[in-house]
């Protein structure tokens, strides 16, 4: 039985020195009591000694395929990763969470960030319902000087902060999103603000998303800095993931008109991005 499993062995796995001396001392585990059945032991020494050399040559494998693209250094590469990119399942899933500044002007003024969740299941094949989830998640963050909003005040803004991000309702795949006013927002740093809806939106697809970038590589005045995607002086800061070239995140900051400090941070955006088999019912 040995000389079967060496010959067996050494036909499909070339051992090194060390790996024979773990499998000698396998060898001499599995032989050393009197075995129920032959046949039985036979089969699970033939597994178990797989399943040693083959761990082994899993442990050398490098971590990083060779055949596996390099990370974005710029708009251009996270375009070119987007269109090579191949559907990992047969469900999109997207995962935000917003922290957006919900300002009221009239009646009992005040302003505060409210923190909403939204999940996205968008089928890859046609023709099929997606499915969205959103909703307030009941945390909430004062702004140093202002008075919280009521209630009523910030469940009616609740309703425009889903339409901002999920945008015209799809009833069955494809589906669409409305084009970003990029060459309107060429005059000053709004490019970014501008491009980030249908960036944001779970609804682009990967081509769309990549028309994008590489419209924005075409201005001077955006920058790249390790997926940070900005224009000096501009508002708006796009975070893409280098190694798959999906947008990660969006901060914006702004006034409302001179309402809040110069620099509070009125959006923030957390995108996580997988996949599955099936949506939720």
């Amino acid at each position: 039985m040995r000389d079967v499993l060496d010959n067996d062995l050494a036909e499909l796995y070339p051992l090194r020195e060390a790996d024979d001396l773990r499998l000698a001392r396998l060898r001499e585990q599995l032989f050393a009591e009197r075995p129920r059945s032959r046949r039985w032991v036979g089969a699970a020494a033939v597994f178990v000694a797989v399943m040693l050399i083959t761990g082994l040559v899993v442990y050398l494998r490098p971590a990083r395929p060779a055949d596996m693209a390099s990370p974005a250094t710029s708009l251009t590469e996270a375009a070119e990763l987007l269109t090579r990119a191949t559907p990992q399942g047969a469900v999109k899933h997207l995962r935000y969470e917003i922290w957006r500044t919900a300002v009221s002007l009239t009646g009992d003024p005040g302003a505060e960030q409210v923190e909403y969740r939204l999940e996205v299941w968008l089928p890859v094949e046609d023709g099929q319902k997606p499915r969205v989830d959103f909703e307030p998640t009941g945390r909430r963050r004062a702004l140093p000087g202002f008075p919280e909003m009521s209630r009523e005040a910030v469940q009616a803004q609740a309703s425009s902060t889903m339409i901002s991000f999920v945008g015209p309702p799809c009833s069955l795949t494809p589906c669409s999103v409305p084009d970003p006013i990029i060459p309107a927002s060429r005059l000053w740093g709004e490019a970014i603000k501008s491009a980030s809806s249908p960036l944001l939106a779970p609804f682009a697809s990967n081509n769309r998303k990549a028309e994008i970038y590489r419209d924005l590589a075409t201005l001077d005045a955006v920058r790249w800095v390790d997926g940070s995607v900005f224009i000096e002086g501009g508002t708006g800061t796009i975070s893409i993931d280098p190694t798959t070239g999906d947008v990660s995140g969006y901060e914006e900051r702004g006034t409302y008109g001179g309402y809040l400090p110069v620099g509070t941070v009125v959006q923030s955006v957390k995108v996580t991005t997988d996949w599955t088999d099936q949506r939720p019912s």
